[in-house]
């Protein structure tokens, strides 16, 4: 039996298909670079705006801390000290930085950052959302919780 089909014509058929693999594939290419671009773009939440806040203001302070180290070197050591007796639990609603820092693990960037935190939510409902704090894990909330309420 003869092919009835010239040889024109076999090429179109070939040149079709060679181009529809090839469109085929760019889609495919296509979408995995926009599922990747998709999974790479960060999350906007409340928690971010909190996160970023609380990352200036600790960038801002760093400055004055550098200058309270100096200070205390020329003049005597520095000593993480507060004025007035805290008692335990602190209330997480109505505590100034100072009485927060009076717990360990809780130094001027993490009683800035829950002051923060608690300005950004209009008041804590409960302990555990400390854990939405950047800088806040597990470990550091487990050591934490005991000295403070809602």
């Amino acid at each position: 039996m003869e092919n009835h089909q010239t040889e024109p014509q076999k090429e179109i058929k070939s040149d079709k298909y060679q181009t529809r693999i090839l469109i085929a594939v760019a889609l495919i290419i296509l979408g995995v670079v926009f599922f990747v671009i998709a999974l790479n773009q960060p999350r906007e939440s409340s928690e971010t705006v909190v996160r970023n806040t609380v990352k200036s203001s600790a960038v801002d302070k760093t400055s004055s801390k550098v200058e309270n180290k100096t200070t205390a070197k020329n003049n005597a050591p520095a000593i993480k000290s507060t004025n007035k007796s805290v008692s335990f639990p602190i209330n997480l609603n109505t505590c100034t930085a100072e009485d927060l820092m009076a717990i360990d693990n809780v130094g001027e960037t993490r009683a800035n950052a829950i002051i923060a935190y608690r300005e950004h939510l209009g008041g804590y409902t409960s302990v555990e959302q400390l854990k939405n704090i950047s800088g806040i894990g597990d470990a550091v909330y487990a050591s934490i919780a005991p000295y403070v309420t809602v």
